[in-house]
């Protein structure tokens, strides 16, 4: 009878106070849209303009300093060399001395490339000059021209001068076509800077650098890092040569 009388208690209560209610869990916030990814920009290799053929072999050396000082900038994404040295073998253009507008916009859309930079170079006695351009692959329009005069005993000033003038451009006109990535990114910190300003590097030793990385790519490891060691050892602070050296030795 005792537990008859509970049973009837507890049913007078569930009427008179009514089923309990689940409380139900709060909303998942919205997830926020995925921030787009930075635009592709691929380098190609910069045509020559010169009779001399040790100088020809400016054309890999310069454009891997190139991809390496544009890396830094947040605002793009810079194809790698290598990926560009498989699309030219494909394509059976690594020989190539110079890209015509057809095969440049072609090689573009193979790296997946939403701006292209190109150009070319030539030397005069103990003079540079180095010209560039950026195509927006979309349009196939010229969106800017650059160019630099050096001399050849301080190539490294020619090529930080037009890598500066290219970061100066891309930053102006990646934010309006890159507004949700730039306005959600946290702000990567400047690098630091060494306070010994880089040593002078003469052209002739880009070029050899540029000879190296030509016998990498053919798969001849041993005559790349015999290059590299002369050139390291010709420029201690040529640390893009340094760097490829290292990962030979390996």
């Amino acid at each position: 009878m005792r537990t008859v009388s509970l049973l009837v208690s507890l049913a007078m209560a569930v009427l008179i106070g009514g089923v309990p209610r689940v409380q139900a869990a709060p909303a998942a916030a919205p997830a926020a849209p995925a921030a787009p990814a930075p635009p592709a920009v691929a380098a190609l290799y910069f045509d020559y303009d010169g009779a001399d053929s040790d100088l020809g072999q400016l054309r890999k050396g310069f454009t891997s300093m190139l991809i390496s000082d544009l890396a830094d900038l947040d605002a793009i994404r810079l194809v790698e060399r290598d990926r560009l040295e498989s699309v030219l073998a494909e394509l059976k253009l690594q020989a190539s001395p110079k890209f015509d507008p057809t095969t440049a916009v072609k090689v573009g859309k193979l790296l997946g490339a939403r701006f292209l930079v190109m150009g070319r170079f030539f030397a005069s006695m103990n003079k540079f000059r180095v010209d560039a351009r950026i195509i927006d692959m979309q349009t196939g329009h010229i969106l800017a021209s650059f160019g630099e005069t050096g001399i050849s005993d301080d190539f490294l000033a020619l090529e930080q001068k037009l890598a500066g003038a290219l970061k100066a451009h891309f930053t102006k006109i990646v934010p309006p076509l890159d507004k949700a990535r730039t306005e959600t990114q946290t702000a990567t910190p400047p690098r630091p800077q060494s306070a010994k300003p880089p040593s002078p590097l003469k052209a002739k030793t880009v070029a050899e650098y540029g000879r190296a990385l030509e016998a990498a790519d053919r798969g001849d490891k041993q005559a790349a890092k015999k290059i590299l060691e002369k050139v390291v050892a010709e420029a201690p602070d040529f640390s893009l040569a340094a760097a490829d050296l290292d990962r030979l030795m390996k």
